[in-house]
């Protein structure tokens, strides 16, 4: 298990440390789930009031310290790397990079720091961390001290996310939807239109039921082909519009046994072990899809721009499409599963002004890559993810307090292998409302 752990860390890693963050910026906002209205920020050389910021950043500190997971600073051409040379450059500052050691978690090194009344000046949110981090008190206002208005803000989903009491807790927030790729061939070969994951969304006919449909009649074990090959197993959930975790009046509450995650639980099932059209591979699934083995493949929006890129060097071989991910059931509201992550400045900054600066160059840096790697998608696949980004749907957002972050994993792993679900059930509810109640405990304390 701790294997399997170490493999997801990695997987998650590499998907926080990708450069394209589809779905950002002012002309691709999501929608507001929280019917919250945007508001105007600062702008980047004035601030909320018209201050001098040049002279706030020169009154602070000479050194500011950065953590984001996965960066140690030595690849000259990340945009961290070339967003600090600028900023020490401009502000004659320097900027120390921190790293998370051993089994630490990144955000573990953050708590540590805060404790040590040395708190970090900026550094590196995901979804799982937005809420829980603010209800720690970890998170400084950001208002003041970044520009709101940067083309990489995505104000809807930082409105949903990240706005608590009136005030930002995080900026450059981005929102990348998941969405499922498929093998034209495969389709065509087995009686298919070779878009009909893309005309059944189109048609608002894109269920689970004809995704099983498709995923069985697709699937040759004996050629080695699967009907779908996926990244990230917390797509089930949300496809079905489900959480293990809610969280509402202030406290955290297990959501194990509603109808749509008993729902969700039956198809993990069934797509996995009851009809076995699902590989069990994570980064080797998108492997052997690339290579022809499997009809479909989940993954975030901004695989295209890579498969695209391996496609025009002749790496890649098959004719692929792209599509939503199929809804569940009880998705009523047509939610997709997507990813959010952004930059925070750590409650007890002593260079919030110097902080927010440096978020601002950071944001800059990630403009420019992603300019570079929308040019590899298609204006219609582009329009497609922008569209799908408008209305995600993230329960690591409050199943975050579960595993260290891994949410309904686990429990999901164990169905998916056959477990009974009932008595999964009562197995995890034990260890989950402990987790919980440590939550609530924190909470009240």
């Amino acid at each position: 298990m701790k294997t399997m752990r170490i493999l997801v860390s990695l997987i998650c890693v590499a998907a926080l440390l990708c450069g394209l963050l589809v779905g950002c910026g002012q002309d691709t906002q999501p929608t507001d789930t929280n019917g919250s209205n945007s508001t105007n920020g600062t702008n980047s050389t004035s601030g909320a009031a018209g201050v001098d910021l040049d002279a706030k950043i020169a009154a602070e500190p000479k050194k500011v310290s950065i953590l984001v997971p996965g960066y140690d600073g030595s690849d000259p051409d990340s945009v961290y790397s070339r967003a600090i040379k600028r900023f020490e450059e401009k502000y004659g500052k320097e900027v120390e990079i921190l790293q998370a050691v051993g089994e630490q978690l990144w955000n573990e090194k953050v708590a540590a720091q805060i404790a040590a009344n040395d708190p970090v000046d900026v550094f590196y949110i995901s979804v799982d961390q937005y809420l829980g981090m603010y209800l720690k008190n970890y998170l400084l206002p950001v208002d003041e001290y970044v520009d709101l208005d940067h083309p990489l803000n995505n104000k809807e989903v930082m409105d949903a996310y990240v706005k608590f009491d009136g005030q930002y807790y995080a900026a450059g927030v981005t929102s990348t939807p998941y969405v499922l790729f498929y093998n034209k061939d495969i389709l065509e070969n087995n009686g298919f239109d070779p878009d009909e994951p893309a005309k059944l969304y189109e048609q608002g006919e894109w269920t689970w039921d004809a995704f099983l449909e498709i995923a069985k009649e697709c699937t040759d074990l004996e050629n080695n082909v699967v009907g779908l090959q996926n990244m990230f197993d917390e797509v089930l959930q949300a496809s079905n519009g489900c959480a293990a975790v809610e969280f509402k009046d202030g406290q955290y509450k297990l959501n194990i046994y509603t109808t749509n995650m008993r729902n969700t639980l039956e198809f993990c099932q069934e797509i996995f072990f009851e009809e076995n059209v699902c590989g069990s591979g994570y980064v080797t699934g998108q492997n052997r899809f690339l290579k022809g083995n499997a009809a479909m493949h989940g993954a975030y929006a901004y695989e295209m721009a890579v498969f695209n890129q391996l496609k025009e060097k002749g790496t890649v071989k098959i004719n692929y499409g792209v599509t939503a991910f199929p809804v569940g059931p009880d998705n009523t509201d047509g939610v997709n599963f997507g990813h959010s992550t952004g930059f925070a400045i750590s409650n007890g900054s002593d260079a919030p002004y110097s902080a927010g600066a440096l978020i601002g160059m950071i944001m800059d840096e990630f403009l420019i890559d992603n300019e570079k790697s929308n040019a590899y998608v298609s204006a219609e696949d582009q329009a497609l993810f922008n569209e799908l980004a408008k209305n995600i749907f993230v329960p690591s957002y409050t199943d975050g307090i579960l595993e260290k972050g891994f949410g309904a994993f686990y429990l999901l792993w164990d169905v998916r292998n056959g477990g009974d679900i009932n008595q999964t059930l009562a197995q995890y509810e034990t260890v989950y409302q402990k987790m919980i109640d440590d939550a609530n405990i924190m909470l009240s304390g």
